[in-house]
């Protein structure tokens, strides 16, 4: 009789962990073409138009605000239009459950695969993926120099995390915990890979904008925030928005166990300690509390966005698994071993079909925005007002107006600014120039109030129309859009 072949375990996890972000990548691909959702109407919108744009507008791969390297790499997928970004997008957050898997299994966490289920079940990190913005980038480009790490590839992974501030400027910050442990295992031939990407960065900017310190000089965000400043336990407490609670149980319990570990002489003498504590725990405790200064502190234009946690989702993930492996630990056998993950994994994904607030709920989640759906409704009476006829000068704020009318925002011929230095100067535009408010953004960064367009003699109403926030909740107010032409 044949002796059967023996697959190792490491080959069997390996293999069901190919499959399982196969399946989920898939899932993604297919709700990013069914949704009309993009997370957000502003930010989300304003990252698609720099990266779709900037093959005419090259200076669009150098602006600090739009982050060079998230343009850079999503401007080809972005020319095939919003669709193309989600499909990025849905790439690198394959990618990132991949690298959240390796860790999970360099870290001998047992069913190491399980790290990527936990990734994709984050509600908020899974909605984000759907969106033009910078945190599933900056996940990957963290997650992955942890990887390298735990690889022991040290200047592999000093050289990718030195990438980090061009994805999101928290990223400087978190090249410190590099520094600290490049220095503390002795890796001085990796330590200067850390300004690999400042210097390769600079170097372009000093050809573009004859500026060698323009990485700083550049900086988008004021030292004292024009949004305010919140409560201290802001961030804190947002984290199950991003996990929701059954994970979050788990997160809480994976950092326990590593505060735990920290007095285990044994657990501190095993070959990956130090990269775990600092490059895991150690980053997502110093980006929560960066976030949580300048928000409670009201620095760097901080606004108090939550969103920005799904920076950190597929190193959560990782916690969270940790946390399963304590859970499991407090069990006699490995049969109960089994069971308990199986029902922590069950109730992972189950929270995400509960309807909770912090799960996932399509209605509201895959549906266009108010506001977008709106913008959607003007481009289609312009396209009839002006059939067969080029659209005269379209000026506006509300970034979504762009690519439902298909038109370039970067064109100042024919997308006219309405505001400089801050004020605006509609008497610059010209006649039978159009302009499209929204009583979002054309009041907060344009700073024109509608009743500025209705007692201007020089601009007449062409179009106005509303739409209820919420409805679910009708007393939240509707949002507006008005189409306005400048007649004299």
């Amino acid at each position: 009789m044949p002796y059967a072949t023996v697959v190792p375990v490491s080959a069997v996890s390996a293999r069901r962990a190919r499959l399982l972000r196969a399946g989920l990548f898939a899932l993604s691909l297919t709700v990013a073409f069914f949704t009309k959702g993009t997370y957000d109407s502003g930010d989300s919108i304003k990252h698609y138009l720099f990266a779709r744009y900037a093959f005419a507008h090259p200076l669009n791969f150098l602006d600090s605000w739009a982050k060079p390297l998230l343009t850079l790499l999503a401007a080809g997928p972005a020319q095939a239009g919003f669709m193309g970004m989600k499909a990025f997008q849905c790439v690198v957050v394959a990618a990132s459950a991949w690298c959240a898997f390796r860790i999970a299994q360099a870290l001998r966490l047992p069913v190491p695969e399980l790290a990527i289920l936990f990734a994709y079940a984050a509600p908020d990190y899974f909605l984000i993926q759907f969106s033009g913005l910078t945190e599933p980038l900056f996940g990957l480009v963290l997650v992955g120099a942890v990887r390298l790490a735990v690889a022991k590839r040290p200047g592999w992974s000093a050289a990718v995390v030195s990438l980090l501030p061009f994805v999101r400027s928290e990223g400087f910050i978190l090249i410190g915990i590099w520094v600290v442990y490049l220095a503390w295992q002795r890796q001085w031939r990796s330590l200067p890979l850390v300004l690999l990407g400042y210097v390769v960065y600079s170097g372009i900017g000093a050809v573009a904008f004859g500026e060698l310190g323009w990485v700083f000089g550049h900086n988008p965000y004021d030292t004292i925030s024009a949004y305010g400043h919140g409560e201290w336990s802001h961030f804190l407490l947002n984290i199950p928005n991003l996990l929701g609670w059954v994970l979050t149980g788990l997160f809480v319990l994976g950092g326990g166990r590593m505060v735990r570990d920290l007095g285990r002489p044994t657990r501190r003498q095993s070959p990956l300690f130090l990269a775990e504590l600092l490059l895991v725990y150690g980053s997502i405790t110093v980006f929560i509390a960066a976030h949580t200064v300048f928000w409670a502190k009201g620095l760097f234009n901080s606004a108090g966005l939550a969103r920005v946690l799904a920076g950190i989702a597929p190193l959560a993930a990782v916690v969270a698994h940790n946390g399963l492996a304590q859970f499991t630990e407090w069990t006699r056998t490995e049969t109960v071993r089994r069971r308990v993950r199986l029902v922590a994994t069950v109730a992972v994904v189950g929270w995400l079909f509960t309807g909770a607030r912090n799960a996932i709920r399509p209605a509201r989640d895959f549906s266009r925005a108010p506001d977008q759906e709106l913008a959607q409704r003007a481009a289609g009476w312009l396209q009839q007002a002006y059939a067969g006829q080029p659209l005269p000068p379209i000026a506006f704020t509300a970034p979504y107006v762009a690519p439902a009318l298909g038109i370039d925002p970067f064109d100042a011929a024919h997308c006219p600014p309405l505001t400089q230095d801050f004020q605006p100067i509609l008497e610059t535009l010209p006649v039978n120039s159009l302009v499209v408010w929204d009583d979002v953004y054309a009041q907060t960064e344009a700073h024109i109030p509608l009743e500025m367009l209705q007692q201007n003699p020089a601009f007449r109403l062409r179009w106005q129309d509303a739409l209820v926030r919420d409805a679910t909740h009708p007393d939240r107010g509707t949002c507006q859009l008005a189409v306005f032409e400048r007649i004299k």
